[in-house]
């Protein structure tokens, strides 16, 4: 224990010493820090961190809520890293609408916004080591709406914080379920059911129509619309992405849980395929076309690591569309991209 501690202690002394981090972080009048709530972390132990953001301006300041785990950890809003090593996001990946302007916390001059995250709940921490962590989020959209075109994503970091931390037993990847391509559910009711039934197959059939064209070597509106300037290289991404999509909708043993009450469409954990959990907004949205219960199937299957690990950069389809433009980099691996072009509403060739 004492030899743990000494090397804790050391390496938040190396930490400080490089300067390669800034002691605490910054975006404008908004300032972040982050600390452990103990040195040490038996395997027993949760991996609590503080996090503080301060207005430290004249003026109020915004930032999206889901960027500051006021409602716990909605995004990966942590750089983890053992050992040097980064560690993987285990947590909850999500479908959602365009912020709007409820969707941004206000902070006034001089207050302080704070909130306490048990790391082991969204990183994978089964490793045993120094962890190094820093708040690092970043989004085109994380202090206000965007308005028009994309052209930076903005960024908010915070200082970094150290912690010996034994190895532990987490939400590590499960292997697919066996194929067959059956449909399973939880918590759903016989109507929800036959809607999911519906909208599953739907998605199949936009995947498919999504990987006939991309087998085809197309490169029209509809390719650069969502995804932005041709090369081989980020084509060749899209096409393995949906052959990997279209693969999982056919013959994926897919469960469907309805038990989500968020205001969000759905969400998934990126290493538990081939589980979907539904929200109020999918039950609103119609079985087809923009922002659809087949599309949202798209996106959030898109979203598993065994399938093509996608992240959400953006949301939204005028996002997207600025996405393309300004970052077609970022597009390839937007899941909203992916959504849009399968459903490929207004039709485009």
């Amino acid at each position: 224990m004492l030899m743990k501690r000494i090397t804790a202690l050391i390496f938040v002394a190396l930490l400080a010493f490089a300067g390669n981090v800034p002691a605490a972080g910054s975006k404008g009048s908004l300032h972040v820090e982050i600390a452990f709530q103990q040195e040490i972390h038996n395997s027993g132990d949760a991996v609590l961190v503080d996090v503080s953001i301060t207005n430290t301006g004249k003026g109020a300041a915004r930032i999206l809520r889901w960027f500051t785990a006021l409602n716990g950890v909605e995004e990966a809003l942590f750089d983890v890293r053992v050992d040097g090593r980064e560690v993987e996001y285990v947590g909850r990946h999500y479908k959602r609408p365009e912020p709007t302007d409820k969707d941004y916390v206000v902070i006034q001059p001089g207050r302080t916004m704070t909130a306490t995250v048990d790391l082991a709940d969204y990183y994978d921490m089964s490793a045993t080591g120094m962890y190094s962590v820093r708040y690092a989020v970043e989004s085109f959209d994380l202090f206000s709406k965007y308005n028009g075109m994309l052209s930076k994503r903005d960024t908010l970091t915070s200082n970094p914080a150290a912690s010996w931390v034994d190895g532990r037993q987490g939400k590590r990847p499960q292997p697919p379920p066996p194929t067959g391509g059956q449909t399973s559910f939880t918590s759903c009711s016989s109507t929800q059911a036959n809607t999911i039934t519906n909208a599953r197959a739907a998605a199949a059939n936009y995947s498919q129509d999504s990987r006939n064209y991309l087998s085809a070597g197309l490169t029209g509106p509809r390719y650069t619309t969502w995804f932005g300037v041709v090369t081989s290289a980020r084509y060749s991404t899209v096409k393995s992405n949906f052959e990997a999509i279209d693969d999982a909708l056919d013959g994926a043993s897919m469960n469907f849980n309805c038990g989500c009450n968020q205001n969000y469409y759905a969400y998934v954990y990126p290493n538990q395929p081939y589980n979907i959990y539904v929200c109020r907004v999918f039950w609103q949205a119609p079985t087809t076309g923009t922002d659809s219960k087949a599309g949202t199937i798209i996106h959030e299957t898109s979203h598993f690591n065994v399938v093509a690990g996608t992240d959400d950069v953006v949301y939204g389809q005028s996002g997207a569309k600025s996405l393309a433009i300004s970052n077609p980099g970022k597009a390839v691996q937007n899941a909203d991209s992916h959504e849009y072009f399968a459903e490929n509403t207004p039709k485009q060739n």
